[in-house]
């Protein structure tokens, strides 16, 4: 009998992550990832706003396009595939399947209406390749699993069903962190659920040096004394490695490490705890960095910035304004969660200890598990067993759900009001503390200083295969126009955060993959001459851009 592959995908906010596996034996042949996400924006709802504007069909064939170079890259015969399960959030799903997505943009049943959209139903489903533009044996079964409801994606029921906190009694408290975070509040079963746009410095991304959790990322610091912080770096299995001892004032090596372990870029999770240690030790007090050159200088050129202490102070602040949202939504307190579940490279590579005193987690969290990457395990378990799918949307299908909208909800507009307060504007933890206690929302516990900590794994993908790991750097495409009465001054190109523009000769191209889309426009905004249309960069190969 030939031998026959089966591919799981995880399509996330920021990237794409995907393995090949044997039939015969479920062995895995090897993985791939992708730093960034074809589709231009700096999170999720950017990612819609553009199938809105420019065409869901020209989303998907972007989208698309990077999927099937992820499974070019995986190096089996794609003849020989026969299986492929994917994972992610509503809209990725729907991009993925090239379904309708406006029902995922508008608030209420009056904008549905007007519109004539209709929902799709977002089961578990079955489809062939060819129905979604997939490159693989066109015989093969394509497994998109349930949602458990339109605002609840595969995603966060993998983190539900992998943690299997809905099968026990007790409170818990699982979140999926990433650019797009989905967090469950979950008692006796019965879950309590938001999805906290946290922003992209959590993947790393926002960031002057930042990087996605892949290898050469700086994924967490130590302090070996004042002022003196030993690096860790992800190697090319994504395993943890010791770096260099730096004096982070100046940048001075004080001790190379022993495997000469060098650095591209810092993620999510290194940021995170740069943030914790500098606040403990005085160096950090947002939004100030109190070195001579206002920055944590880190080991190989690597550094955090004033802005980047703040971008991830925004985002953990969106995150402890959500955990107390949903435990005053379900009126029960902090302190009363029985246990704590991080998901994705963001919950993995972190210290927790440091989360607790950040807030990534609630700071009284006792016991807490580290479980990797929940998105791309569930679609594993499909592809290794197929009954899996219908068990799936049995158990979406069973649960008892309250989600709670954040952009709508008033609880959490006050609180995150004191969470910006803090990292922009330097308000203490005590007067924060107070401002809770006056809207009856309780109050910031004691952080706790001995958890319990359980990592089920040594990376957030715990068996990358026999080839290893691969990395697709450069995934999208080029997004062009020519803007009348530009001068080539370079302003905008100087301007862009993530250097994905370049203006030649009037010619503005964007690569779409490095672009933050219309959370960022700085490009439109620094323009001297007011001519830098952004709207008419919104170019795919092959489609005329006056037609849009």
């Amino acid at each position: 009998m030939a031998e026959e592959y089966a591919i799981a995908m995880d399509i996330g906010t920021s990237g794409i992550r995907a393995q090949a596996l044997r039939i015969e034996d479920n062995s895995t042949i090897g993985t791939t990832v992708t730093l960034r996400h074809p589709i231009p924006g700096a999170n999720v709802m950017d990612h819609l706003h553009f199938a809105v504007n420019v065409g869901r069909e020209e989303a998907h064939e972007l989208l698309m396009e990077a999927v099937n170079k992820v499974v070019d890259q995986l190096g089996v015969d794609k003849e020989k595939i026969v299986r492929f399960a994917v994972c992610g959030n509503p809209i990725q799903l729907s991009l993925f399947q090239n379904i309708e997505i406006r029902d995922l943009a508008y608030w209420g049943t009056n904008a549905m209406e007007r519109l004539q959209i209709e929902p799709p139903k977002r089961n578990a489903q079955i489809v062939k390749p060819g129905d979604i533009d997939l490159e693989i044996n066109k015989d093969a079964e394509v497994y998109i699993p349930p949602s458990i409801k339109h605002e609840i994606g595969a995603d966060a029921l993998a983190m539900l069903v992998k943690s299997d906190v809905v099968n026990k009694e007790g409170i818990y408290l699982v979140s999926d962190f990433g650019t797009n975070a989905e967090i469950a509040l979950v008692i006796d079963g019965e879950i309590y659920s938001c999805s906290a746009a946290a922003g992209p410095a959590m993947e790393g991304q926002a960031i002057e040096c930042g990087m996605l959790a892949s290898p050469g990322a700086i994924c967490d610091v130590k302090a070996e004394d004042e002022e003196d912080w030993i690096n860790e770096v992800l190697d090319e299995d994504l395993k943890v490695q010791q770096g260099d001892l730096v004096d982070i004032t100046d940048g001075t090596i004080l001790e190379e490490s022993e495997d000469e372990t060098k650095a591209k870029g810092i993620t999510g999770t290194g940021v995170i705890s740069a943030y914790a240690v500098g606040t403990e030790q005085g160096i950090i007090s947002i939004p100030d960095i109190k070195t001579e050159n206002n920055k944590i200088n880190l080991q190989d050129g690597i550094y955090l910035s004033e802005k980047d202490m703040t971008e991830i102070g925004k985002a953990l602040g969106a995150f402890r304004a959500a955990h107390i949202t949903l435990c005053v939504e379900a009126d029960i307190e902090l302190e009363d969660i029985d246990a704590v579940y991080m998901a994705g490279a963001s919950g993995f590579y972190v210290d927790p200890n440091k989360s607790l005193m950040v807030g990534q987690i609630p700071a009284c969290s006792f016991d807490i598990y580290q479980i990797g990457n929940t998105s791309l395990a569930m679609a594993r378990d499909i592809v290794e067993n197929p009954d899996l799918l219908d068990e799936l949307q049995v158990v979406a299908d069973g649960m008892r759900g309250n989600h709670i909208t954040l952009a709508t909800s008033e609880i959490f507009e006050k609180i995150y009001g004191l969470e910006l307060a803090v990292c922009e504007q330097n308000m203490p933890m005590w007067k924060y503390d107070e401002w809770l206690e006056m809207y009856g929302y309780g109050n910031i516990p004691e952080v706790e200083e001995d958890p319990e900590i359980h990592r089920l794994f040594d990376s957030d993908i715990p068996d990358l295969g026999e080839n290893g790991l691969s990395i697709i750097e450069e995934v999208g495409t080029k997004l062009t126009a020519e803007f009348e009465g530009c001068t080539s001054c370079q302003i905008c190109a100087d301007e862009c955060p993530e250097k994905a523009l370049k203006i030649e000769d009037q010619v503005a191209t964007i690569r779409s993959d490095l672009c933050d889309g219309s959370a960022c426009l700085r490009c439109v905004r620094i323009c001297p001459r007011k001519v830098f249309d952004y709207d008419k960069l919104l170019y795919i190969e092959g489609i005329d851009t006056k037609t849009l």
